[in-house]
């Protein structure tokens, strides 16, 4: 005796989700059971859902009320039910570009390197050649003498006029009046035997009282060492100097180096 098959009072729909449920029941319990790593659990499940049959025909209409959900999704890549493919969206507008991130802060200054060592001194330079002799300066002197109350007496060097040699001059000077009088001067350079490179002067007095020829001296020193003196005669009436055409004269003997109470 066969045994009897009492129908289901469940639809299609619900007899399918009820399956569902009974099968993710049993997956839950296999893996909390530690049986089972949980992706052999989900693709034992998998293989144990019953195959839909495919639609086909007839059974391509969507009002079939026998046609499983879980068929359905089994088959769509299969299904020749499936209508063509459609054409590809065109692409979507570019984005607008983002705002520039803020700058990052600067970085830590880096240590300061070790000071190289010094160089070494340079060669001196050769010593320039040296250049000629300067040009003589002027020769400008003045000298002074007093052995009387009534009269003083001066010699006068002075630079030379128009390309000539320096210049000599003696002068005299009245002390009798209440206010001394001017200096008077006689120039000696157009005197005979007077030296063109005169460069320093002197004056000496060696008499007092009435004219005496020759007690006034006057000497001139020349660029090269050269000694030349002259005379004249102080007029004591009126203190005037009588220097007539006396000649200026090399002295005897004249300075040498190295000489004591001598000369050449």
């Amino acid at each position: 005796m066969s045994p009897r098959h009492t129908p289901s009072l469940l639809g299609p729909l619900a007899r399918a989700r009820f399956q569902k449920a009974g099968v993710l029941t049993s997956l839950a319990l296999v893996v909390a059971g530690g049986l089972v790593t949980p992706a052999a659990a989900a693709a034992r499940a998998v293989s144990e859902r019953p195959a839909a049959t495919p639609r086909t025909g007839d059974n391509c209409k969507p009002h079939k009320p026998h046609q499983s959900r879980e068929g359905a999704e089994a088959y769509t890549g299969k299904d020749k039910c499936k209508g063509a493919t459609g054409a590809t969206g065109p692409k979507g507008a570019t984005g607008a570009k983002g705002a520039t991130g803020a700058t990052g802060p600067a970085g830590a200054t880096g240590a300061t390197g070790p000071t190289g060592p010094s160089g070494e001194n340079g060669t001196p330079g050769a010593t320039g050649a040296t250049g000629p002799t300067g040009p003589v300066g002027p020769c400008v002197e003045i000298d002074a003498s007093q052995d009387s109350n009534d009269f003083e007496l001066r010699a006068a060097l002075t630079p030379p006029v128009m390309g000539g040699p320096a210049r000599t001059y003696a002068g005299i000077r009245d002390l009798t009046t209440m206010t001394p009088d001017p200096f008077k001067w006689t120039d000696l350079t157009t005197h005979d035997g007077y030296p063109q490179n005169a460069c320093g002067i002197s004056i000496a007095q060696h008499a007092q009282g009435n004219q005496v020829e020759g007690d006034l001296r006057i000497d001139v020193i020349t660029t090269t060492g050269a000694i030349y003196e002259t005379t004249c005669a102080v007029v004591t009436s009126n203190r005037t100097l009588n220097c007539a055409n006396n000649p200026w004269k090399l002295v005897t003997l004249q300075p040498t180096p190295g000489a004591v109470n001598g000369g050449v």
